[in-house]
């Protein structure tokens, strides 16, 4: 069996520094990780599978290590596109964010992913959000224009610093995931938008500037500060966020709470492409899970073809090499169920465990931990490791990838 080593040599890549980092937490035994979450005004699709397996896999190595993992993920429904599409499929915003919210759970379940501690929504947060937008204003860190709120964005000169730039650079820095917000009423290019005017039913709130609602930064920084405290240790999402969403969150959290860093460990998967463009519900170019399921496809499947990319990597999405995978996940099944009287050396299946434990300790690196799983597989398959001891290390460590093998296999 895997032995459980409470707060061993675990090196995760900090996106803040650029670097891989020994994992220390600011307790002891707890870790405090935020993901962000979706905007449930369409159906998911397997970008967002891949932030949440990615995620899932890093708190199933972290529970793994004796660690007890507060996970929140916040779902963003109060937003521009949640108004369009509410208003365009005559739905309020609470019906359209339970439709979408319950079909991502539903993939969640099939795709084995552990559910966090909490779902808060934007909604359920507005008196939190005030309250912190409005410490803003009082300290000089904000400033008001109009019905809308910005923050100031010459109080703070690292909003780059996830991405690598300076501020003066950041002009010039795309991101599709770049809000549109009213530039002639900002005191600088910069300067983001933390409260706006809005008129819309379930998106219009009274507050000290009028009706209106949030802007998405602030609603994760008071929805994390809400659920976690004033500094976490892990924040996670795709590298699409890391400006200006995530820059923003640090420069208003430290902000209002006076206390750096905000976030430890900054940590972004890669994006999921088609035909070498980002899957966006904007451009339509998806691939879902439903549409993977109705192709037959297991949740081991869907899982493995992801592990077996590095989860800060990009990657295409590609029908063949998922058939391949289903192929090698069928093949761990095979090993988990296989009855065989082979007498083997304890250190032989003790090199499994170890080359397992060190790839994951080296950053998630799921690709060679997948390949160990294989190469066991097929080592109990061929009657070259007893199924009595290989079988029981194959299934504990493919849980720690969210494989279910076994009785429990798809």
């Amino acid at each position: 069996m895997l032995e459980p080593r409470p707060y061993r040599n675990l090196h995760l890549y900090n996106t803040l520094s650029g670097e891989v980092e020994e994992f220390s937490p600011l307790s002891e035994q707890e870790v405090k990780l935020y993901v962000c979450g979706i905007t449930p005004y369409e159906v998911g699709h397997l970008g967002h599978a891949l932030t949440a397996v990615a995620f899932d896999v890093l708190r199933r190595w972290l529970d793994f290590n004796g660690y007890t993992v507060r996970h929140i993920q916040n779902i963003t429904d109060v937003d521009d596109d949640m108004v369009r599409v509410s208003e365009e499929r005559d739905l309020s915003i609470a019906e359209l964010t339970d439709i979408n919210h319950q079909i991502y759970l539903d993939e969640m379940s099939y795709l084995n992913i552990l559910p966090p501690d909490s779902y808060p929504r934007v909604s359920e947060t507005i008196d939190e959000i005030i309250l912190g937008v409005n410490k803003l204003v009082d300290t000089g860190f904000a400033y008001e224009n109009s019905g809308y709120v910005f923050f100031d964005s010459t109080q703070n000169q690292s909003l780059g610093a996830l991405v690598g730039l300076d501020n003066s650079e950041l002009a010039s820095y795309e991101s599709d995931s770049m809000p549109a917000e009213p530039a002639e009423l900002k005191r600088s290019p910069l300067d983001f938008l933390i409260w706006q005017p809005s008129s819309f039913p379930g998106a219009k709130f009274e507050s000290p500037w009028g009706v209106g609602r949030p802007g998405w930064h602030i609603e994760c920084s008071i929805m994390a500060q809400t659920h976690l405290g004033d500094q976490l240790d892990i924040h996670g999402g795709g590298k699409d966020l890391r400006y200006p969403h995530h820059a923003s969150e640090i420069a208003q959290s430290e902000s209002i709470t006076s206390r750096s860093p905000y976030v430890s460990y900054w940590m972004h998967n890669g994006t999921m492409r088609l035909d070498g463009v980002k899957m966006s519900k904007s451009l339509g170019n998806l691939v879902r899970v439903s549409e993977l399921v109705e192709q037959g496809y297991s949740g081991n499947d869907i899982r493995l073809d992801l592990a077996r990319v590095q989860y800060r990597e990009d990657r295409d999405y590609d029908s063949e090499r998922l058939a391949e995978n289903r192929g090698f996940a069928g093949r761990l099944q095979l090993a988990a169920t296989t009855t065989n009287s082979t007498a083997t050396d304890i250190q032989t299946l003790q090199s499994y465990r170890t080359r397992f434990q060190n790839a994951m300790d080296n950053d998630l690196d799921t690709p060679e931990a997948s390949d160990v799983l294989i190469e066991l597989a097929e080592a109990i398959i061929g009657n070259n490791v007893a199924s009595e001891h290989g079988s029981a290390s194959l299934i504990e460590m493919a849980s720690v990838l969210g494989l279910r093998l076994g009785s429990s296999g798809d």
